[in-house]
């Protein structure tokens, strides 16, 4: 078995939650407990009034009136939101718990941040995007109406504007009657491996560029160092290192990078 592990992926296993798996896409299933043990025991001070200025926070999550940037990290225990020193958030943001917003990070106007997320130092949740249950590994950015569903982004990996991680797949009237038990299944080495996971977005190698408009299928592994170009369709599947893949009738198609 190959290119189903976090080591195929991402060098700094520091940053993952539960990283030793055997599968990679084991480590979102369990984003949502580790996050909520993480702020838990965090050992970060209760935010106080004046640590929120320019954020609204209510029973439902935290709304920016205004431009916040974080001078000392704290955290929300009634929401389980974690917010690290020098996190700038612009005005219109949307965030629930649970939620940790590493240093440096920047959350842009209008995205929206479900529950589960952990977005990682000096990355950037960009202008009206919208990400659940997912993580953003240090340097990730997804800068222009994207969306992040069920994922993770490698270190220093790019989303092009409009970029859409989909992660539930295509259900007949009688999965959807029967409140879609189906799980996404993906092949590696001619072995087929059920996730366990009803959603199921994309792990996105370090470094990896998609470019505008890609739309990757539920399902999508692409390794280190993977460039897709604009307005491509990834079919789901494992897709090794240093991969090009191109638009060819709206069907991705892959090669080696060549520089």
């Amino acid at each position: 078995m190959s290119n189903i592990h976090p080591k195929d992926y991402f060098v700094d296993f520091q940053q993952l939650p539960n990283c030793d798996v055997t599968f990679v896409w084991e480590i979102i299933a369990t984003l949502n407990e580790y996050l909520a043990s993480l702020i838990k025991n965090s050992g970060l001070p209760e935010a106080e009034k004046v640590d929120l200025k320019g954020l609204n926070v209510n029973n439902h999550g935290v709304v920016s009136k205004e431009t916040f940037i974080c001078g000392s990290s704290f955290k929300i225990s009634s929401l389980n939101i974690l917010i690290e020193e020098g996190v700038e958030i612009e005005p219109g943001v949307f965030i629930k718990g649970p939620c940790k917003l590493s240093k440096g990070c920047k959350i842009r106007h209008g995205a929206y941040l479900r529950e589960s997320c952990l977005i990682g130092e000096e990355s950037v949740v960009g202008h009206v995007t919208e990400v659940k249950n997912s993580i953003f590994l240090d340097g990730a950015e997804a800068g222009h109406f994207a969306y992040v569903g069920d994922s993770i982004l490698g270190a220093l990996s790019n989303l092009g504007a409009g970029t859409k991680l989909a992660n539930l797949e295509f259900r007949t009237q009688e999965e959807k009657t029967r409140k879609n038990n189906k799980t996404i299944k993906i092949s590696s080495d001619g072995q087929e491996f059920d996730t366990g996971l009803r959603k199921f977005g994309a792990i996105i190698g370090d470094g990896s560029e998609l470019g505008c408009n890609v739309v990757t299928s539920p399902g999508t592994l692409l390794g280190k160092g993977c460039w897709v170009s604009p307005n491509t369709n990834v079919k789901k599947g494992i897709y090794t290192q240093g991969k090009l893949i191109r638009s060819r009738h709206n069907k991705g198609v892959e090669s080696d990078i060549r520089l």
